[in-house]
């Protein structure tokens, strides 16, 4: 899906073509102009180069892979999103509606900052089964869930067992959103008090999610959570004009060797036949030109640029060091998720008393960060220090990295990302934007920065600088 991003004075704008097979679904558009859909952001078709281009306005939203880049989902955050999202659902059916042209992909659901309310777009034609986007959006949420919150765990893995089972349906879904924390859950932990006092071994997630199951009278366990690594890397490659270049030299080479032997220029003097000298010549002098103009067609500044996502999904009950299923490794994992948080803390201090018996080399330089934005004016602002990647900056100070405290900074405001030696800035939707080098950026469309360049975080200066 072709997704690009625009931006006017007052508007953001998510811009997505037309699909092909959409012309049947023109219906829809014109509904949902006519009606206001809470939760669903409507299409504003626009004719573009003769291209229809559906506007989605987006201005003062933020998607929840911006949102939960640092920040971990607790159960009402995570109930209230699977509450939004099955009652958009639910209306799509009530104005007729295709709910398979919702986009429930993490970047394009959208949360309200002011309400808190999610919303997402409808893409005429779009057409992806509604149950397989649910998996995959449950899926990319379990990464994203706090662990240390027994209901959030829970909650999430009853819809990922209501989506993964057979003969699912939406109904069925729809119950497993609803299900809000009920005397079930409550005999849950009881029973789980219980088996702690009798001196058991209650510390393995796995256990405990299998006696809420009983409970919940669901007569399939919940599948154990298989580990999903999303990992993207940038590729170089040449454009089709490169190689059309590199082909048009070489037949043009061997066209003019071709009219050489034809008008006899290589021949010898009496005309008889080919002078070899002349002809390894003109090869020669054609191979120099070649390689000349092919060298500047192929040149590493004509490269592109595109990135390639990969998934990859990791059993973490299996040793990969041996390649073998190891269940101590698998106990091992689940007995951390109800990890006292009193031992943690008595581990911290002993920690810190451990630093104790450390020595600091006195005038040694040792920097905790790599890069950092230092700004304009360092009377009134500090340096931002780069500690670690992803790096968001905005004014929201509890799910941020560096709280960036002024009135026209947006609660996410930029993004800064490494990939492998190279860096990027992305804008995050913000209100009063951001610019490199006086060049404003689109919202979420990242921008290569390097040291030396000069970063307008709504209108305060910073310069990038790498250490």
């Amino acid at each position: 899906m072709d997704v690009s991003y625009r931006k006017d004075l007052l508007h953001s704008y998510l811009v997505i073509p037309m699909p092909d097979n959409s012309s049947d679904e023109a219906y829809c558009v014109s509904m949902l102009q006519a009606n206001s859909i809470e939760g669903i952001i409507k299409p504003e078709p626009r004719n573009i180069d003769n291209r229809v281009l559906y506007y989605y306005d987006i201005t003062s939203k933020q998607s929840i892979e911006t949102i939960y880049i640092k920040n971990t989902l607790k159960y009402n955050e995570l109930k209230s999103l699977f509450t939004d999202l099955a009652d958009l659902i639910e209306q799509t059916y009530e104005y007729l509606l295709n709910e398979n042209d919702l986009i429930l992909k993490p970047e394009h659901i959208y949360i309200d900052l002011t309400t808190g309310k999610a919303s997402v777009s409808y893409l005429p034609g779009y057409n992806k089964n509604m149950g397989t986007q649910m998996t995959m959006l449950i899926e990319y949420l379990m990464n994203k869930v706090e662990y240390n919150d027994k209901d959030a765990v829970l909650y999430i893995y009853n819809l990922y067992a209501a989506c993964r089972g057979e003969g699912f349906s939406f109904s069925t879904l729809l119950s497993a959103i609803r299900d809000s924390k009920t005397e079930n859950k409550s005999l849950v932990e009881e029973n789980i008090k219980e088996r702690r006092k009798d001196g058991e071994n209650k510390n393995i997630i796995s256990e405990d999610l299998s006696e809420a199951h009983k409970i919940n009278k669901t007569d399939k366990p919940i599948p154990f959570m298989m580990e999903k690594i999303t990992d993207e890397k940038e590729l170089y490659y040449y454009p089709l004009s490169t190689y059309i270049y590199t082909g048009a030299c070489i037949i043009a080479a061997i066209c003019v060797i071709i009219i050489a032997v034809n008008m006899r220029i290589v021949y010898t003097s009496i005309g008889n036949r080919i002078d070899y000298g002349k002809l390894m010549a003109l090869v020669l002098i054609l191979v120099i030109s070649d390689g000349y103009l092919i060298k500047h067609i192929w040149n590493k500044n004509n490269r592109l640029t595109k990135i390639v996502s990969k998934h990859e999904y990791i059993d973490p009950r299996t040793d990969y060091n041996t390649g073998v299923y190891a269940k101590e490794n698998h106990e091992q994992i689940n007995k951390t998720y109800e990890y006292d948080i009193a031992d943690k803390k008595s581990e911290d201090i002993c920690r810190q008393e451990d630093k104790s018996d450390l020595t600091v080399l006195l005038n040694a330089k040792s920097f905790s960060y790599e890069c950092c934005l230092e700004p304009e004016n360092k009377e009134v602002y500090d340096v931002i220090q780069i500690t670690d990647f992803p790096f968001v900056i905005g004014k929201l100070r509890d799910n941020v990295d560096y709280c960036l405290d002024n009135d026209v900074v947006s609660r996410f405001h930029v993004k800064i990302t490494k990939e492998e030696n190279d860096y990027y800035i992305t804008d995050l939707n913000s209100t009063n934007g951001t610019t490199v080098n006086e060049k404003a950026l689109s919202c979420y469309q990242r921008q290569k920065i390097t040291k030396g360049d000069k970063v307008s975080i709504a209108g305060l200066n910073y310069m990038f600088n790498v250490l």
